[in-house]
């Protein structure tokens, strides 16, 4: 169980670190560079990152199958991938929009990324492990987490945050419409 829950957060905070970077980098005035305006070489590393952090949950899952209380078989283990990966990018997203809506440095945000970007990863993979205290104690944490994140950013910030980087990541250059995003444009 420790193994799976350990070579999940480092898996998790290295991969998702150099992603935070490679968003970051060369972005101007906005808080990350859109999926479209990435340079070539950045989005195969984009690509590359995303299947090396599958494969590493894939190789994970398999080797600490018996962790879980998930089937050990194929499907199993690919249900523990696509829960681990999708929620601990959920969770990966969620703290990145909070640290942008806080107004954090980016040096701030790329330590958080690479020391905590594994942490949502491997709140998911503790609630699919077997002891069920382990379970309540992440469901809890992940709980706290969430709440932490809501009382950093007041009112509404923390929606439109969100919302913001979603439109800003996907935002089609050659659109006539032009969104405005923290006092640049797009």
């Amino acid at each position: 169980m420790l193994r799976q829950l350990v070579g999940t957060w480092l898996v998790g905070s290295v991969l998702t670190g150099t992603l935070a970077v490679l968003f970051t980098l060369d972005r101007g005035e906005l808080p990350l560079t859109p999926l479209a305006e990435l340079p070539v070489q950045r989005m195969l590393g984009v690509l590359g990152l995303l299947a090396a952090l599958f494969a590493a949950l894939v190789l994970l899952g398999l080797s600490t199958a018996d962790a879980s209380w998930l089937p050990g078989d194929g499907r199993g283990v690919t249900l523990w991938v696509v829960l681990v990966g999708t929620g601990g990018f959920a969770g990966w997203a969620y703290a990145a929009a909070v640290t942008f809506a806080a107004e954090f440095a980016l040096g701030t945000q790329l330590v958080l990324a690479y020391a905590c970007g594994g942490l949502p990863f491997a709140l998911v993979a503790a609630m699919l492990v077997r002891p069920v205290t382990v379970n309540a104690v992440a469901v809890g944490l992940a709980a706290v987490s969430l709440l932490v994140g809501a009382g950093l950013v007041a009112g509404p910030g923390l929606a439109q945050e969100c919302l913001t980087l979603l439109t800003t990541l996907f935002h089609d250059p050659l659109s006539p419409s032009r969104l405005v995003v923290s006092g640049g444009q797009l």
